[in-house]
């Protein structure tokens, strides 16, 4: 069972990686014309140890987990994925926002 969630995770992971080099992108777009002037994506509090002013290092951290999800003892699974679902769906949800903004 637990390689199919690891198998969807990692599916998920890829969308947000394509997501990330586009939002990446706009985001150096926007730097070009002096705005985006923020030292981090998402705020401190977002469960995230990454603090990053573009999106490419939080998929990188998820992916981190990912492989420890992949290896962790079946009493660190529910909680690390628990976390890891939350920190998807905080990511997913601001690269969804980011890319609706003009």
């Amino acid at each position: 069972m637990h390689d199919s969630v690891i198998d969807r995770l990692n599916d998920t992971l890829k969308e947000l990686y394509h997501q990330a080099i586009d939002a990446d992108k706009k985001l150096t777009a926007l730097r070009t014309k002096g705005q985006a002037r923020f030292s981090a994506v998402l705020s401190e509090d977002s469960q995230f140890t990454t603090h990053a002013d573009h999106f490419m290092p939080y998929v990188a951290e998820l992916a981190d987990e990912l492989e420890m999800l992949s290896s962790c003892s079946e009493e660190e699974y529910q909680a690390l994925l628990a976390r890891m679902v939350h920190k998807i769906q905080l990511l997913a949800s601001t690269l969804s926002q980011f890319m609706r903004l003009d």
